[in-house]
């Protein structure tokens, strides 16, 4: 006899996630790799950082791990939010991002203040 989903993780997809993770779960199967979290960028959210050389970095070491798959970078993007970055994303609605390009744009829309500041810094 089959196992229904629930029974194989104690979970049921029908049920409310109450973590309510902004990205939505694909049904692909994603081959992640082993990057220790202090090779990634990190986003604190502040002033003082720029979205756009964070997106620059995180794509450097994308690369370099092999992660060149759109899905592999939405998977592993959020771990490189901090403190206030980390807060406005938990915020977003559950599965409010479907896709690696709708998580730049988000990002880069919530921190385009920033981008307008640094860029009359120059």
């Amino acid at each position: 006899m089959a196992k229904n989903v629930e029974e194989e993780d104690g979970h049921d997809d029908n049920e409310e996630d109450p973590i309510r993770f902004p990205i939505q779960d694909t049904d692909e199967s994603v081959h992640m790799k082993n990057i220790p979290p202090s090779f990634l960028p990190k986003f604190h959210g502040l002033r003082s950082e720029d979205p756009k050389t964070l997106l620059f970095e995180f794509e450097i070491v994308c690369r370099f791990y092999g992660y060149l798959l759109k899905n592999q970078k939405l998977i592993l993007f959020s771990v490189t939010l901090k403190d206030r970055a980390l807060k406005w994303f938990m915020s977003l609605g559950t599965n409010s991002i479907r896709s690696w390009n709708d998580m730049q744009k988000i990002l880069l829309e919530k921190y385009k203040d920033t981008i307008l500041k640094n860029k009359s810094l120059e």
